[in-house]
């Protein structure tokens, strides 16, 4: 670990105090950690520093080469400096990233903050990748995940429905089977959607992947946790952004227009919010719903260990993933 810093920080003394603190990682990766390292310098002034190690193992490796050859190559200032890389062994990859500082837990209730959210994403879907950006981005069949966490989805949603308190969410089994049945076909849909077409886009961005620094006297937003960034539309990062604020935002559910506005605004586009635009949006949020979002709060709701407020969390937001189902189900009947 510290003879992949040296470049970077130079020669360090023999002796170091190491503390590890494990974080909450994103769902791909195997381990994510913060790790500070104190030293004495040659002037004997106590020195610090700090860095996030993140493990990945398997197809998550990938992680590591959309880093390389995306963000590093195209978009550096929005995501974390990688400090340095390497691949194991057992075909996994470790990553030694930038600790970021965030200005507050929870900075979203400024609509300026979430609007830097999107004008940050614009640029990330302006990108024009080159040949190695693609073969990074393209490494995931994530198409074939879809189908099958769209299946599972289902199968997880009837167990749900038949618990007494849950009962009431079986109104939405009907939409969910039509949308899981054309599935294909709204992708299709999605992907094809002019303006907008297909880009490289973050895939996983909610704001537990989301954080705020302060840099030169301003306000950044940075984005973290890309292992599932992807060739795809970009009204599935816009919609997954602001369905999931929206959950806990009462004013960014007020604002959803405005921001969605915003956003195209961001992209050189008009603003209007035509009809077709509107279905493609909520066609992008039900690929959100079955690719694994509502999936996850699902499986935490069938789970016997799941604390009372995770679980009352959960229902909460399979309400709100359903609703987006509901909405594609009647643009797309």
């Amino acid at each position: 670990m510290i003879a992949m810093l040296q470049p970077r920080h130079g020669a360090l003394p023999p002796e170091l105090q190491v503390e590890q603190r494990r974080l909450r990682g994103g769902l791909e990766a195997a381990a994510v950690s913060r790790v500070i390292i104190r030293y004495q310098d040659p002037a004997g002034r106590q020195r610090a520093m700090s860095f996030v190690v993140k493990r990945l193992a398997g197809t998550a490796a990938r992680e590591a080469r959309v880093y390389r050859h995306l963000v590093t190559a195209h978009v550096p200032a929005m995501a974390p400096r990688v400090l340095a890389s390497h691949e194991t062994s057992q075909g996994g990859a470790v990553l030694y990233l930038e600790f970021l500082r965030p200005i507050s837990a929870w900075p979203w209730r400024a609509l300026a903050t979430a609007r830097a959210v999107l004008e940050q994403v614009a640029r990330l879907h302006a990108v024009r990748p080159g040949r190695s950006a693609i073969a990074a981005l393209s490494a995931w069949d994530y198409e074939r995940e879809l189908r099958r966490n769209a299946e599972l989805t289902l199968t997880r949603l009837e167990q749900v429905v038949q618990r007494r308190e849950f009962s009431g969410v079986a109104v939405a089994m009907p939409p969910a089977r039509r949308l899981v049945r054309s599935l294909a076909e709204m992708r299709r849909q999605l992907l094809a959607f002019v303006p907008l077409g297909s880009t490289p886009i973050h895939g996983d961005l909610h704001p537990g992947n989301a954080l705020v620094r302060r840099r030169g006297g301003r306000d950044e937003p940075v984005l973290i946790d890309w292992g599932r960034a992807r060739i795809g539309s970009p009204l599935e990062d816009i919609s997954t952004w602001l369905q999931s604020l929206a959950g806990w935002e009462p004013e960014a559910r007020r604002r959803h227009d405005s921001l969605l506005t915003d956003y195209l605004t961001a992209r050189g586009m008009d603003g209007q919010l035509l009809p077709e635009l509107r279905a493609t949006y909520w066609f992008a949020g039900a690929s959100n719903a079955l690719g694994g979002a509502l999936l996850y709060h699902l499986t935490v709701l069938l789970d016997r260990q799941a604390t009372s407020t995770r679980k009352r969390n959960a229902a909460y937001s399979t309400r709100e993933w359903l609703r987006v189902l509901r909405r594609a189900d009647a643009f797309w009947g």
